[in-house]
């Protein structure tokens, strides 16, 4: 057997025991490359996120304190030294033969902050499967990543990158005024060794979170088949690729320093931000809304048995111009696109509402009590048809049929269709859960986009969408 694949276990087995039994700890993962390695050197910097109910000062020193006694004989690990970072940022503090836990705690409000405010990082973390309690999928998931959150960042980023010039790195800290966390920033100084390997930390999330934007991946690349994608990609960044392959070769080697390493670096995110401005200025738009309101848009199921008219919509205005509109059949659809400038409009059936069947018309209690079947599905998490109707998976096939096959992905595009039919045009585009689709509710006459560039789709969603949608399917909504 791996002696290391036992270290790791004793290592896990270790943490489930100090957050086991504190009741105020909500989600325990292990993220970064300690799930991954394969060697000793995963020990040197185990990234730990402990999300708790409410962070105070004395739940803060109690875990910080459980780690600080891990004895770390016990992990198979004599004559290694024991440190504990707790402080956020890209701050590394490992060194020969130690054993570095690097504690990020928030509590559940500020988790919500952190996904809002750096949704790559929280992005990433959701990859790894919790060690004990909830996913942190669960409490506030990131959705997407898109082109607005690499924009959103530049500025940290330079602010990065001025750091390492003045020989410095920027991280965070808590500190606690009256028993409650208050986050600080603090400096640590670099030397030429530490700017490298910050360099190649800036360059490589660079250019790897942007590939996972343009594919709609999760996975990350290594630095060759990085390299790769974007010479493919497009043919003028090979400059700034070789350059990555620098860094690439002295992380691997310790040798051959590249040199004018930060105004290189400086040179690498401009082209970087270059690329990202060309892609959004040659993208076409698709944008999918909801239809206005109806009369019988009153609690009750209306799919596509009824046929209502739209409430008046003489006051409403739109300045965007589109190439084709999309409508469904359904006349709620048909005459709501006629207040947008659309050029042609196509009528097609695969975006019509979901067939309730027997359920249409009924309110929710009216469907338990004669239909409890339907209901005992849904609460295992289960997709049943309606009577005599369909389900959501019935309506995302009609949705695949419709994107891949009848609509123009080169041209500007409005859609207008239904509540459940937008559900599962996100369902497509995005890894989300169809058992939790329903929780998702778009107003009449909400809407959200998607730009398609080289065959790629990526969303362009609004901060309030985005953040209404992460609420509807958190936990702290539940």
């Amino acid at each position: 057997m791996n002696p290391f694949r036992n270290i790791k276990s004793l290592i896990k087995n270790q943490i489930t025991k100090i957050v086991i039994d504190k009741k105020y700890a909500v989600s325990t993962t292990i993220v970064g490359s300690f799930n991954d390695s394969i060697g000793l050197s995963g020990i040197s910097d185990i990234d730990l996120v402990i999300i708790v109910d409410i962070l105070s000062e004395e739940i803060f020193n109690e875990l910080v304190s459980s780690f600080k006694n891990i004895n770390c004989s016990e992990l198979g690990l004599k004559d290694y030294d024991l440190i504990i970072n707790d402080t956020f940022g890209p701050l590394k503090l490992n060194s020969k033969k130690s054993i570095v836990f690097h504690l990020m705690i928030y509590d559940v409000k500020g988790h919500v902050q952190h996904v809002e405010e750096s949704p790559f990082t929280c992005h990433s973390w959701e990859q790894s499967n919790p060690l004990c309690g909830k996913s942190l999928k669960d409490i506030y998931p990131v959705i997407n990543i898109q082109l607005s959150d690499l924009l959103e960042s530049r500025r940290g980023i330079s602010s990065y990158v001025n750091d390492i010039e003045k020989g410095r790195i920027t991280y965070r800290k808590y500190e606690f005024l009256n028993g409650n966390p208050i986050v600080v920033k603090d400096y640590f100084d670099l030397d030429i060794r530490h700017k490298l390997e910050y360099s190649f930390h800036i360059t490589y999330h660079l250019i790897n979170n942007l590939y996972k934007i343009i594919t709609r991946k999760n996975e990350s690349l290594n630095q060759e088949k990085l390299s790769e994608f974007y010479l493919n990609f497009d043919s003028e960044f090979e400059e700034n690729i070789v350059f990555f392959n620098e860094l690439v070769l002295w992380k691997k080697s310790g040798k051959d320093n590249p040199q004018n390493i930060i105004e290189r670096v400086k040179i690498f995110i401009n082209a970087v931000y270059i690329l990202i401005k060309n892609i959004d200025h040659s993208s076409n738009v698709i944008c999918f809304k909801r239809h206005q309101k109806t009369k019988l848009n009153d609690g009750t199921f209306l799919g596509s048995k009824r046929n209502p008219s739209i409430d008046s919509m003489d006051d409403y205005t739109s300045k965007n111009k589109y190439n084709v509109g999309y409508h469904s059949k359904l006349r709620r659809s048909r005459e709501t696109i006629k207040y947008y400038n659309c050029e042609i409009l196509v009528e097609t059936a695969l975006i019509n509402e979901i067939d309730y069947g027997q359920a249409e018309g009924l309110t929710i209690i009216q469907l338990s009590n004669k239909f409890s079947k339907i209901t005992s599905f849904w609460d295992k998490g289960l997709d049943p048809k309606f009577p005599e109707g369909e389900c959501q998976e019935d309506v995302l096939e009609r949705v695949k049929k419709f994107i891949e096959s009848e609509m123009q992905q080169s041209k500007d595009s409005l859609v207008v269709t239904h509540l459940v039919v937008l559900r599962m045009i996100l369902l497509y585009f995005l890894e989300m859960p169809l058992k939790d689709m329903h929780k998702i509710q778009i107003n009449h006459l909400e809407d959200y986009e998607f730009l398609n560039f080289k065959t790629y789709y990526s969303p362009k969603f609004s901060s309030e969408f985005r953040s209404k949608i992460r609420t509807q399917l958190s936990l702290i909504n539940g």
